[in-house]
């Protein structure tokens, strides 16, 4: 920039000149970094993901989501971006204003053996934070439901109503929430900042992928079999990257020997889904998803052990002595 610009002007622009409103003109470029960032990689990620799985498993659920399904899908997410993109720019202002325990170089942190405990300890934080968030704030906490409608991006419940492009469809509120954990942990976190920035790559990779519903992954993994148990029945499966928490906190739900086969499409899709899934599909896009997903969650309650989805879960019934949450919208 500095061969077009003059150097001053340059530094007051990107938040060096020492003045509030050379902060504030910093942060704002930075949050427009980000925001474009943010937008490329919606634009191109998944649909070459969606392209992928289509080819890859044309019989699987997911490459039946419906395309009106997918165009709210991208609505939702591209309304939430301007909030999501505030956490990696939260994670660089606590860097400028000193309160963050992120060191910018492995020596800084104390040598590689210092800077692994650091990553391990970071990771694990994330664990427990984000599990806090997901299960008591936004599933059991009425105040908690009621503020961050999380019901919203439940309303894509079934097998043929989730792919990557769900991925990000939050309330902006919502996937904010679950993601301040990456730039909150720094606070009392010594770790690479390298790690951290890697991590919110990721996470946002992984939030794709965990939707996709045709690729689980091995033990101890909360992969997207254990987290589409958990969009078909408003709980279990609250967890980060592990299925950690959940088995601590006794919310863990495995996938049964089948679900391969179900999320692949190598056996169908139940035809009673299909038509409940049509229907909820159909409110969504009238602007009525919330209230179509209580009354399809308590349609579920009433009859959660005789339903066909029952067997992608192992335990023999549904609900395995957990009532699933019905969330408010």
């Amino acid at each position: 920039l500095e061969r077009f610009f003059e150097p001053e002007a340059v530094a007051f622009a990107l938040g060096s000149g020492g003045t509030v409103l050379s902060e504030v003109s910093g942060r704002a470029f930075c949050w427009l970094f980000f925001y474009v960032a943010i937008v490329l990689f919606y634009n191109t990620i998944p649909s070459m993901v969606d392209a992928y799985c289509a080819w890859k498993y044309p019989k699987a659920p997911s490459t039946a989501v419906p395309h009106k399904l997918v165009q709210n899908m991208k609505s939702v997410s591209h309304h939430a971006f301007p909030l999501y993109v505030t956490v990696p720019l939260l994670t660089d202002w606590f860097m400028v204003r000193g309160w963050s325990m992120a060191c910018h170089s492995i020596h800084e942190c104390g040598g590689p053996a210092r800077s692994v405990l650091g990553c391990a300890a970071y990771f694990l934080a994330l664990e427990v934070v984000i599990f806090i968030d997901h299960y008591y704030l936004l599933h059991k906490l009425d105040l908690g439901k009621r503020m961050g409608e999380h019901a919203f991006h439940h309303v894509y419940k079934y097998a043929n109503q989730l792919n990557c492009f769900s991925g990000y469809a939050f309330k902006p509120q919502d996937g904010w929430s679950q993601g301040m954990a990456l730039c909150l942990c720094t606070l009392f976190t010594p770790v690479p900042v390298y790690f951290v920035y890697l991590m919110e790559v990721l996470t946002g990779l992984w939030t794709l992928y965990i939707h996709c519903d045709v690729a689980p992954l091995p033990w101890p993994l909360m992969g997207c079999d254990y987290h589409y148990i958990h969009h078909r029945y408003n709980w279990y499966n609250f967890g980060f990257m592990t299925v950690m928490m959940d088995t601590l906190f006794s919310t863990v739900k495995h996938p049964k020997s089948d679900a391969f086969e179900l999320s692949r499409g190598i056996k169908p899709m139940p035809e009673a889904e299909k038509l409940r899934s049509a229907e909820l599909s159909r409110a969504i896009l009238e602007k009525r998803g919330t209230d179509a997903l209580r009354q399809d969650d308590a349609d579920g309650e009433t009859s959660a052990t005789d339903h066909p989805v029952a067997a992608r879960c192992r335990g023999g019934t549904a609900l395995h002595g957990l009532e699933p949450v019905v969330l408010q919208a």
